[in-house]
């Protein structure tokens, strides 16, 4: 069964089909990131991640040495993961803010709180946290707009809450 789907996509690889390529995985992504996130809203949003990186590594050229069904599997369970990595990360956040809070005298809840604990930071990783607290997107689309590879994004936010961590201790 692997033999014949294998040929099938390697002909629609060379033929530029790379939307039907992707669509007829769309069925397996869904499924497995139902499975993996469970919460059905989430699940559908990490499986929108894992379509756009297909299609943007297929419309940049990439060319792989594994048959694509294992690509597929493969960027599925690092959207996967990351998914669950953004949620630690605004777990961390949230938690060092709260306790930020408690030990100051000025709220930092506020704009003016918010911004305050950006001093210090690079514009980068200002750009980022903004993005990711103040306009609540997810990494994926922080990566599209600042026109960075996700990977780096979770660097750079990594980055910035050491920082702000740091600055807590």
């Amino acid at each position: 069964m692997h033999d014949a789907r294998d040929a099938e996509d390697t002909r629609l690889l060379e033929a530029g089909e790379k939307g039907l390529l992707v669509r007829g995985y769309y069925g397996v992504i869904i499924d497995r990131c139902r499975l993996k996130v469970r919460d059905p809203e989430r699940a559908l949003d990490v499986a929108h991640e894992v379509v756009v990186r297909l299609m943007s590594e297929l419309a940049r050229g990439r060319r792989y040495r594994v048959p694509f069904r294992v690509v597929v599997h493969k960027v599925i369970e690092w959207k996967v993961k990351e998914h669950f990595q953004s949620l630690r990360y605004d777990e961390e956040l949230d938690e060092w803010l709260r306790r930020a809070s408690a030990d100051s005298d000025e709220p930092l809840e506020g704009d003016d709180g918010f911004r305050a604990l950006l001093d210090g930071l690079t514009e980068l990783e200002q750009a980022v946290l903004r993005l990711r607290y103040d306009e609540d997107l997810d990494f994926g689309e922080i990566a599209r707009r600042l026109g960075k590879e996700p990977n780096a994004v979770h660097q750079i936010h990594f980055r910035a809450l050491r920082k702000l961590r740091g600055r807590a201790a």
